[in-house]
Parts: C-alpha cells; structure tokens; sequence
C-alpha cells in the first residue's frame, strides 16, 4: 500500500512539471526585426525570394514571401502583425532551393520561436551545432536536405528529426557529397568522402594554343552576354513602365463602367448599403466630426466594420467634382501597410452627401490617445508610431506616381490599428478637393508657413507637419493645450528644442522612462524638418532612414527654425483662430 501511495505522489508530480512546462509564457524576441534585415541583407544577392523582402514593408505584416508570424498569446495559427510588437513573434522560414551559400548564419538563433525551419536545395555548408538546434525549443519541422553540410549529424537535447532531414549532404556518415563550383572549400567535402581527384596532365602545345583562344574568345562573350542582358532589361523596364500607365489610365476611366471589375479596389456603394451599415447613421455609431464632415462606424454584410465619411459639401466649402472622384479611385488603389486603405465610395446621388469608406482603426488616432486619462502611450510605442508615419509618408512622397501630398498632416490623421501600427489617412483633401483656406488654417500649428505666403502646398510642407506631429510625441498633451490667453504654447516648446532641454520637453507622463538618445534623435529632426526655408529640410526617406540609425543627422550648426529664423513663422501668425491640433478628419 505504501509503494502504491508513492509511485500516485510521484505522477501527480510529473503532472504538475509538465502543466507549468505546457503554459510557460511566450515572449518575442525583441531582435527579430533586425536578425530578418541581417538576413536580408546577407542573402539578397541570391535568386531566391529573399529579393522580395522590401524594406519598407513590415516583415510579419506584409508579409515577406517565406516568412510566416503569429502573436505570442497563440502560435498555432499564423496571422499578419507587427513585428516591431514584442506580441508579434516569426514561428517560420522557409526558403527552399533558393541559391542560399555560406554557413548558416548564427543569428539566426534570435529566432527563438521557430517551429518551422525549411533551407532544403541550397548550396549552404558548414557545420550544424546542436546548440543552434536547442536555440529553436518549439521547432516541430526542419529540412535541411541537399546542402553541403559538412561534419556529423547534429544531435539537439530536445529534438529529434527523421533521416530525411539531414540527407544529401557531405557528413561523415554519409558518401553522396559532390562537388559545385559555388561550395566554399572543395577540400573540405574532399575530407569527408572517398572521392579522389583525378591528376593534373602536364601542358603541352595544344592546351597553350586552346589557352589563348579562351583568353581571346572570353571579353568578346562577356561583352556580347552583358549586351544581351542590357537590351533585356531596357526593353522589361519599358514593358513595365508601359503596364504602368495602362493601368493608370484604367484607374481614371469611369468608375462606374469598372465597379465590378477584381482589378478595381476600391468600389462603389449604394446608400442602402451604407444606411444598414451604420443602422441610418445612428447617433451611437458617429466616431467624430471635423472640418469636411461626420465620420461614422458601421458593419458591411460580409462582417467587415468600415468608417464611414459623410462629407459636408455645404459648409465646408468642398468642390466635388470629375476630378474629385478619379482621385478617389487613384487613391483606392494604393496599398501599404502605413497607409489606411480606402475600400469604396458612395457619389451621393439624389441630394444625399458623397461618402468615402475606408477599413476601421479600432485605436482611434494619435490625437485620442494622448488625451486619454488611461495609461498613457509609452516612449517604444511612440518611437515606432513616428516610424510608421514616416514609411507611410515616404511611400505617398517617394512611391507614388504622380507624388501624393498629404496636405493636411496632425495628430487626429494619424490612425492606430490593432497593433498600435501607424496608419496615414485623409490624405489628399486639402489638394483635390479644395478645401478652403480657412479649414487649412484651422490647423495652424501643423501648417507649413510657407504656405501662408505662396498658398500652395508641396512634399516640404508634409515634412514641416511631420516635424510637428513628430514634437506633439515627445512632449505628449502639454502641447496641445493652451495658455490663459487662448493660443498654444508652441513658442515655448521650440525655444526649449533650440535649447536642447530635453528633460522639460519629454513629456512627464512617461515618469523618465524614455531612450535619451532616442528622444535627441526625435529633437534634432523635429528642427530639421521645421527649417523655415523649404528647400533645407530633409526628404521624408531620409526622415526614415535616420530613425532606423542607417543615416546620420546632417549637421544642424545653424538651423532656420522658426524659433531661430527672424523670418515670418506660424508663431508669429498664432492671433489666427481655430484648434491647434485640428479636429478629427481621419480617414
């Protein structure tokens, strides 16, 4: 009965061990973002699918081809997400028969959370440790078959894999090793097979003369190859470059005629659709209202939850017209990860107001989240919002033909996804629609001064607004509120920026949990992008590349703030009326 008694004591124990084992929490790696650019950047030369991981697009929530992510809370099922969110983890790689040389690189490790590893048919070598396996504690699945692999078969402590894991390559174990041009060291696989090399036969007359016709022969195939590779890539550049316009061109044909087509992106609506959707515009479902109208929460039929804008052709001075809607349909077309889609369009028929439809931000905008009274937003949080603007800016500046202006830049335009991802949105208005001054100014603090002079708006005055935005982030609510006499306390802030106190610009909610540097990086673009003469601030790619620290800040001995400057400045024009920070346009 004892014995009985003891062995039941020690299987509630193991059962208990593997219970704790079983919910041991997951956490990501905070590095996978760069261990996938450092594998980008070391296997990009090779024809594989690695050529298709763009910078500028998130690795886990584009995603890149062969990259497959989950967030931490469930790993089974893989889901688009950010991977600059530490609840955002890469649980898979797979680049099969993809040209891939070298030894497998030790920073893969920062991977932690594989569960699917796939390098099959490369051209890799090198030895495998079985510390590099006990990195992967959760992988299920590896294929590293038909490499060069030299050495013995790794054994993990806590993984084991089938034969065919490991086969076609060059271990000890194994005779099957031959040879490629493109293996590091012949010598090496030589080591570890019976293979002999057959002996060098002395020269003779005839290996000379057959010398000389190569050396001869060889320039004149190089050039004729380079030729026939040059005239390729002209002739697909201009096949590109014509598929391009045709579709442009398709984008701005009547919008009817192409409602229905899988090219189209963007849609058109009827007004039933948009009544039920919201349940006729309750009251309970209005997210907000601004300068050119109400914007709505509602629920297509398929499930999709939308906003929707209503806008206010009457009072807000909004000219509607051809122009208006082929640029409705230009801007359907654009997808970014940094930028909020528009989804459709209603052409408010029979005295109904126009609507644009656009996919839902359940986090509101930057705007909300500073005023909110609940946990503040945190400096790692705020660091990669004010990257995301950037990529979305950039991608409207740099990667849109023609450029996009965003004309009307601030806080309540700057939209939180899921994942807190930064997202452009109401883009364009300002220029398309041509809205009037007044609602331009209405924003004055975010506005670029050159525009009260020249009344036009340019990718200049984006920077300017993002220099602004990129202040309101560090300085957090302070700076959108106002003084006794009404106007806001922007003069203050800049001085402190020209100053470099940086300890009384950071916003105090973050009780001194910020990177310093970091935040002197924020600073020292803020004025970059605030220099009163245009042509000095920087392009938005570069705004970008410093946050990501690829790029040095140019040297700003002597800035032409508007703190600085004796030029005319929005500090000056600050008797104008009207919100500092704007009311909610956001699309």
């Amino acid at each position: 009965m004892p014995w009985r008694l003891l062995k039941q004591q020690h299987f509630t124990l193991l059962l208990a061990v593997l219970v704790c084992l079983h919910h041991r929490p997951i956490t990501a790696t905070p590095s996978e973002a760069a261990v996938l650019a450092q594998l980008r950047d070391m296997w990009k030369a090779a024809p594989s699918v690695v050529k298709l991981w763009v910078e500028a697009v998130d690795a886990c929530h584009g995603p890149w081809p062969g990259i497959g992510c989950a967030l931490t809370d469930d790993l089974t099922v893989q889901t688009p997400c950010s991977v600059l969110n530490s609840t955002c983890t890469v649980v898979t790689l797979k680049i099969p028969n993809g040209n891939l040389t070298g030894e497998i690189p030790l920073i893969l490790a920062g991977l932690s959370n594989l569960q699917h590893l796939d390098l099959r048919g490369n051209l890799l070598n090198g030895r495998v440790t079985p510390e590099l396996l006990d990195s992967f504690p959760m992988l299920s699945f590896l294929d590293l078959s038909l490499n060069y692999f030299t050495g013995t078969i790794p054994r993990a402590r806590n993984t084991s894999f089938e034969y065919d894991t490991w086969s076609r390559n060059c271990f000890s174990s194994e005779n099957s090793c031959h040879l490629a041009p493109q293996m590091r060291s012949v010598a090496e696989c030589r080591q570890q097979t019976s293979l002999q090399l057959q002996p060098c036969v002395s020269w003779t007359r005839t290996h000379l003369l057959l010398l000389i016709v190569v050396v001869l022969v060889c320039p004149v195939i190089v050039i004729a190859a380079l030729s026939a590779i040059a005239i390729y890539y002209w002739r697909s550049r201009s096949l590109q470059a014509a598929h391009f316009w045709q579709l442009r061109s398709s984008m701005r044909a009547d919008v009817e005629e192409q409602a229905g087509s899988q090219r189209n992106v963007c849609r058109q609506f009827s007004y039933q659709e948009l009544d039920a959707a919201t349940n006729s515009f309750h009251q309970n479902a209005l997210l907000g209202a601004g300068a050119t109208g109400f914007v709505f929460q509602g629920k297509l039929d398929d499930g999709t939850t939308v906003a929707v804008k209503q806008l206010d052709t009457r009072n807000s001075g909004m000219l509607i017209n051809d122009e208006f809607w082929n640029e409705v349909k230009v801007r359907g077309a654009i997808q970014h990860p940094n930028v909020v889609t528009l989804r459709g369009f209603f052409k408010g028929i029979g005295g109904s107001d126009p609507m644009l439809v656009c996919e839902f931000m359940p986090n509101g905008s930057v705007l909300d989240a500073l005023l909110s009274d609940n946990t503040p937003l945190r400096w790692p949080r705020r660091y990669s919002i004010a990257h995301g603007a950037a990529l979305g800016l950039e991608y409207l500046h740099e990667h849109c033909t023609p450029a996009i202006i965003h004309g009307n830049l601030k806080p309540s335009n700057i939209l939180l996804d899921r994942d807190f991802t930064a997202r452009v949105g109401h883009f364009g208005s300002v220029r398309v629609a041509k809205v009037s001054q007044r609602a331009v100014v209405s924003t004055l603090g975010f506005v670029d001064p050159e525009y009260g002079v020249t009344g036009k708006l340019t990718e200049k005055s984006d920077v300017f607004s993002y220099g602004m935005l990129l202040l309101v982030l560090v300085s957090g609510r302070r700076m959108l509120e106002s003084q006794p006499s009404g106007k806001p306390q922007l003069l203050t802030w800049m001085q402190l920026l020209a100053k470099a106190e940086l300890s009384e610009l950071v916003d105090p909610r973050l009780e001194g949990n910020f990177d310093k540097h970091e935040v002197s990086l924020c600073a020292q673009i803020v004025l970059l992008c605030t220099r009163i003469q245009p042509e000095l601030r920087p392009s938005m790619s570069e705004v970008r590349r410093i946050l990501e620290g690829i790029m040095p800040v140019p040297n700003s001995g002597s800035l032409d703030t508007p703190v600085t400057s004796s030029h005319t400045s929005f500090v000056s024009m600050s008797h104008f009326s009207g919100s500092f920070y704007g009311t909610s346009d956001s699309l």
